[in-house]
C-alpha cells in the first residue's frame, strides 16, 4: 500500500506577552514539548486526536492525528453476514522534524480521506496547540510548494497579472543570510507587534510577474515564510496552497523489522529528502482545494 504526504513548515513567533515564570525553550525543545502529550482538539465540531508514539525515531517527532469515523460493516458467515453501522478509527501518520534549519520545522502529514484535508486538520490541531495558556510561541502552519509552481502560471499569462498577494510571517529570529525582505518584516513586527503581513500588488494594466521584487518574494514564500495567492487578467486564479509539495511512499508497515538506518531513510523520504518519490504540486488551477 502506497502512501502520500503532503508537506508543511511550521513557523514558530515568539511572543511578548506570556507568563515570566515559563522557562524560556528554544524553539525545537518547545515544539517537542507541545507534541510530547496526546491531545483532544476539535475539527469540524468533531474530536480529534494527536496520539504521539513511543519511538521518536531519528530525533523526529512521530505521532498519528485519528478520528472515529462510522462505517457499515458486516457480521460474520456464522452471524449470517447482516449489516450494522460501527465506529471504527481512522488515523494519518504525521512526521515532524523540530530541529531550526533550512529544512527544518517541517511537517510531512499523511492523505487520507477519512481524516480530511491536511492542511484543514493541521490547522485545527494548531490554533489547539496555540490556545494554551501562557504559550512562549504562536505556530504559523505554511504550505511548502515549489515556486515554479507560480513561475508557469505567470508565463502562461504573459508574465502580467491582476494581483499577487504575499501573506507574510513576520520572523523576530535570525537564521541564515538576511535579505531586504527579511529586515523589512523584522522592522515592521517590532514596531508594531504584527505576527503576519499581507502585501497585494495589484494593478488593473497588469503587474509584472516576473520583476525582481516579485521574484525575491517568491523565493522568500517558497522556504515557508509565506502563503502566495494570484488573479490572472483574464480570471484565472493561483494558490500556493493547492500546490503543496507531496511525496508518494511505501506504507511503513513494510519496514516493520527493519533496520534503524531503513526507518530513518524512510522518515527523511517522507519529508521530501533523500529518494522519495516526488508528484510534485496539487495543481488545482481554481484556487484552494475543498476543505477537509
Amino acid at each position: 500500500m502506497e502512501r502520500v504526504f503532503e508537506h508543511f513548515h511550521l513557523n514558530l513567533v515568539e511572543n511578548a506577552q506570556r507568563d515570566l515564570l515559563i522557562e524560556d525553550l528554544s524553539r525545537e525543545a518547545w515544539l517537542r514539548l507541545r507534541f510530547l502529550e496526546r491531545l483532544e482538539f476539535t475539527h469540524h465540531a468533531k474530536p480529534f486526536f494527536w496520539v504521539p508514539h513511543a519511538d521518536q525515531s531519528a530525533s523526529m517527532i512521530l505521532g498519528t492525528v485519528e478520528r472515529k469515523k462510522p462505517r457499515i460493516q458486516h457480521k460474520g458467515p456464522d452471524e449470517g453476514a447482516t449489516e450494522f453501522e460501527g465506529e471504527e478509527w481512522q488515523g494519518s501518520f504525521v512526521v515532524i522534524d523540530p530541529e531550526h534549519r533550512p529544512d527544518g520545522q517541517k511537517v510531512a502529514f499523511e492523505r487520507d480521506r477519512a481524516i480530511g484535508q491536511p492542511g484543514a486538520v493541521l490547522d485545527s490541531l494548531i490554533t489547539s496547540l496555540n490556545g494554551a495558556a501562557s504559550v512562549q510561541y504562536t505556530i504559523v502552519v505554511k504550505s511548502l510548494f515549489n515556486a515554479e509552481s507560480f513561475r508557469s502560471f505567470a508565463k502562461r499569462h504573459g508574465q502580467l497579472v491582476k494581483y499577487v498577494n504575499f501573506n507574510f510571517v513576520v520572523p523576530n529570529m535570525f537564521f541564515g543570510a538576511s535579505t531586504s525582505i527579511d529586515q523589512g518584516l523584522r522592522r515592521i513586527g517590532g514596531s508594531t507587534g504584527a505576527q503576519t503581513v499581507t502585501l497585494r500588488l495589484e494593478s488593473e494594466s497588469g503587474v509584472k510577474a516576473d520583476a525582481d521584487d516579485v521574484e525575491d518574494a517568491l523565493k522568500y514564500a517558497e522556504a515557508g515564510n509565506a502563503s502566495v495567492t494570484s488573479k490572472a487578467m483574464n480570471g484565472d486564479l493561483y494558490s500556493s496552497t493547492s500546490r503543496r509539495t507531496t511525496v508518494k511512499m511505501q506504507s511503513i508497515l513494510d519496514l516493520i523489522g527493519g533496520t534503524k538506518a531503513a526507518v530513518k531513510s524512510w522518515l527523511n523520504q517522507a519529508l521530501g529528502r533523500e529518494d522519495g518519490n516526488s508528484l510534485g504540486d496539487l495543481d488545482r488551477p481554481g484556487g484552494d482545494p475543498p476543505v477537509g
